[in-house]
């Protein structure tokens, strides 16, 4: 078979193309198309492509042995058997990877604190506020229970899930690091804390909080153990620089620090005082800022032991900040990567601090961090349901590219006859022929590049917040397929009835996101995973339309299973019915009832009934043709005469969603045509 020039992927292999269409590698094997999304860069070591061409899950990273990779495919066909009436959007949540992940950060810290000779240790926390989801939470406590590790609160309620989490599951010496503003009722819970046997530290985030605490404190005969927050000089770039800085928002600055330190010594307690707390911003872009930060906050820390005799300071809490490279391109010049990686993070710390104390003769602090997005990003994963894909429509009063040479043509004819001397007659038809040249090279490249508007069974609102709110781009690619080469540049649609509802911005500063032609003769639906996707979207979820959250499902790695994992737990996201009772509504009498009388009144309550129970008790997100049909009849409302009417309306309404794409199949590869 005759082959064509050997072209590169994007993923740097080189690749032969033949004319039967398939795609082969230097060294004969089949090569698959992940390197379009870049997996190699932002999911190293945890996501790769299968030979089958399905994206896949190494919950062990670097260790996890050939054939244990967990095929997601394979993950969602298994989560719809595990639960039948399971609906989409779904997060697939991945516990091994999050254990992988916190083995991974107390291994880094333990490397540098070896090899500088570092004489203290390393103990973290997790800020509660980056998923406050009871698995995650109970499951980071769980895991780190050798490490000591503990929690980080910046409310009340976050406090509350703390307390019980930290008492069920934690080892006695995890911290519980209590930020954010402070009332009485949030120190009473804290001393509270305390009282009950958790090693809880309430950090000062403004000054007149430590005359709150002295007052519970005496009030309730609870000593306290508490820490102040540094507001640092130190500033990085880009979003999150704004929260940094001596305009930052939180904390105090050194000489306020310094106020606290002598008023606790005026009052005898300054043996309180143990901790420094500091947060520069998150996704630090360097390790350059990460040590100038802990050097700024170890000088602060040396400065209270050594001038104002805090003698019994014991930690230094370096905050958040720790970044990850959602983008794989390993930068210091993005908000969405970082140049570095966690041993990296880890070293620049332990380094800053050791060699602050050993110049000012203090011993070393134990060394406390706040990293939450870098600990639970990976192990869940956003899944996607595609309902149909329509190309961009073309202005009808567009010329064709044939007419526009006619008319270029025109200009050039004309600017080059005997009677066009004038130099405004040759200028104005230079600049007509400029113009039309540049309208005719995006229509071709329009016509050859045509942009699909793909509609996804999602509201960017509930699940992708982050990216409405700020603009972020998550890593995205199609879950199965990829040993086929995704022909259409595409963006997503979203469900609701808002402009803002859609994803047109993609990593690598792309518009657009290939992926492949619906094809409905294929059997199964065209599934799109969002990676990188555990932090902070659940947490800022929002309710606009009342769609709410996905269905969340835990897949565990089991060496007995022959797919190599199990499905622990499928659960539904909120129905409808608890998302209209979240707005104040009695369901049951403000909606039910008032729909109800009206329907007897007339008569046809039977089928209203019905279809007002199907509506509140699945979840506002659309339901395709085979979850349908079970949920109604297992309800009992239907006869099999009704079900097959049902039915056949759903293959009809299918049809005519998949006509628009069916139709716009090129006969020839777009690249050829070209």
């Amino acid at each position: 078979i005759a082959a064509k020039s050997p072209p590169l992927l994007a993923s740097g292999v080189r690749q032969t193309e033949y004319m039967d269409g398939s795609i082969m590698g230097m060294g004969g094997n089949k090569v698959n198309y992940g390197g379009l999304y870049n997996i190699q860069g932002w999911g190293a070591p945890y996501f790769t492509v299968n030979m089958e061409g399905n994206l896949c899950v190494k919950a062990d990273g670097q260790e996890t042995k050939a054939g244990q990779e967990m095929d997601v495919l394979h993950v969602i066909q298994a989560a719809k058997q595990k639960r039948k009436d399971i609906q989409f959007p779904m997060i697939l949540r991945f516990p091994n990877v999050l254990k992988h992940r916190l083995d991974a950060l107390h291994a880094a810290f333990h490397t540098a604190i070896s090899r500088t000779r570092y004489t203290n240790t390393y103990q973290g926390v997790f800020p509660v506020k980056v998923n406050q989801n009871r698995a995650i939470v109970h499951d980071l406590v769980c895991f780190g229970h050798a490490y000591s590790y503990g929690l980080e609160a910046g409310s009340k309620p976050e406090l509350l899930i703390a307390m019980s989490c930290l008492t069920k599951e934690a080892n006695s010496r995890a911290f519980l690091v209590c930020n954010g503003y402070k009332d009485a009722e949030y120190v009473r819970l804290a001393l509270s804390a305390r009282a009950i046997g958790l090693n809880a530290i309430m950090v000062l985030d403004m000054e007149e909080e430590l005359d709150i605490i002295i007052h519970q404190s005496s009030k309730l005969g609870v000593e306290p153990v508490i820490g102040v927050r540094a507001k640092l000089l130190t500033k990085i770039p880009g979003h999150y620089g704004s929260t940094a800085g001596k305009h930052g928002k939180f904390g105090l600055p050194a000489d306020r620090i310094y106020e606290v330190a002598k008023k606790l010594k005026g009052l005898n307690k300054l043996h309180w005082l143990k901790l420094l707390h500091f947060h520069v911003g998150s996704m630090i872009p360097t390790t350059e800022l990460v040590a100038k930060a802990a050097t700024e906050a170890a000088d602060i820390y040396c400065t209270l032991v050594n001038k104002y005799d805090a003698v019994e300071m014991t930690t230094l809490d370096c905050g958040g900040g720790l970044g990850i490279d959602y983008d794989g391109t390993r930068s210091a010049d993005s908000d969405i990567s970082v140049a570095y990686g966690l041993e990296e993070y880890a070293s620049s710390i332990v380094q800053a601090v050791r060699t602050t104390c050993d110049k000012a003769m203090v011993s070393h602090p134990v060394l406390c961090t706040e990293s939450g997005q870098a600990m639970v990003s990976h192990h869940s994963m956003i899944i996607l349901e595609s309902l149909s894909a329509i190309p961009e429509p073309k202005d009808d009063d567009d010329d064709t590219p044939e007419q526009l040479r006619t008319k270029i043509q025109h200009h050039y004819s004309a600017s080059n006859l005997p009677t066009s001397t004038a130099v405004m007659d040759l200028q104005k038809h230079g600049i007509e022929a400029y113009k039309l040249a540049k309208k005719l090279s995006k229509r071709i490249a329009g016509d050859a590049n045509t942009i699909y508007n793909y509609h996804m069974n999602l509201s960017v609102f509930s699940l992708l917040p982050d990216v409405w709110g700020i603009k972020w781009r998550f890593p995205m690619m199609p879950v199965s397929r990829l040993n086929e080469e995704p022909t259409r540049m595409s963006t997503l649609i979203d469900l609701t009835c808002d402009s803002d509802g859609k994803i047109d911005k993609f990593i690598g500063n792309a518009e657009t996101l290939p992926l492949h032609p619906l094809d409905p003769e294929r059997g199964g639906c065209y599934y799109l995973a969002v990676l990188l996707s555990g932090a902070y979207q659940e947490a800022l979820s929002n309710k606009h339309n009342l769609f709410g959250g996905p269905s969340i499902v835990r897949v565990e790695k089991s060496t007995a299973a022959a797919t190599g994992f199990q499905i622990a737990t499928a659960d539904l996201g909120p129905t409808t019915e608890e998302l209209i009772s979240t707005m104040r509504y009695n369901v049951r009498q403000d909606i039910v009832g008032v729909i109800q009388r009206r329907a007897i009144e007339i008569g046809v309550w039977g089928m209203v009934g019905e279809a007002v129970h199907t509506g509140l008790t699945t979840m506002p997100y659309l339901i395709m043709e085979d979850h349908a049909a079970s949920s109604w009849k297992h309800q009992g409302g239907l006869d099999g005469k009704d079900e097959s009417i049902i039915k056949m309306v759903f293959r009809q309404v299918s049809r005519l969603l998949c006509l628009p794409f069916m139709w716009s199949i090129p006969s020839k590869r777009i690249g050829s045509a070209a």
